[in-house]
């Protein structure tokens, strides 16, 4: 009786642990840039596999962001499609496993340019958006 005691004590400690560092988990910020360049507007529709964003469209040199809590397990990501004249792309603007805080690149306020050959991050160490990946499709 006494191990089941501790077991049930153990566990609503635990559930109350992870209530509260998901309550104090600090919020990431994904800000999206227009840099098509060629006075072309940007189409975006965002979404996670529990929230779906919407769809949207950026003018020239136009921004957006979304804010999010990321997953205590690492399991968090958001990928947007991004659409401007015949070309339609998509690409996972955070993957927490690649986007996390601590990680080279990693962040809390992410920021995007779009691009049309692909998505480049803006690099905490200079100040400039080189850390550029391929589009997913």
């Amino acid at each position: 009786m006494d191990s089941l005691k501790h077991h049930i004590v153990f566990f609503i400690t635990m559930i109350m642990f992870m209530n509260a560092t998901m309550s104090c988990a600090q919020k990431t910020t994904v800000v999206i840039h227009n840099d098509l360049g060629s006075g072309l507007s940007l189409g975006y529709h965002c979404q996670s596999g529990d929230n779906d964003l919407g769809y949207g469209g950026l003018g020239v040199g136009g921004s957006w962001f979304f804010r999010f809590k990321p997953d205590i397990f690492g399991r968090t990501l958001f990928f947007c499609r991004f659409s401007w004249g015949n070309e339609s792309h998509y690409f996972d603007i955070y993957k927490q496993k690649r986007d996390k805080e601590f990680e080279k690149f990693g962040c809390t306020h992410c920021e995007w340019k779009i691009r049309k050959n692909g998505p480049c991050k803006l690099n905490k160490i200079n100040n400039m958006f080189d850390v550029c990946l391929p589009w997913n499709s």
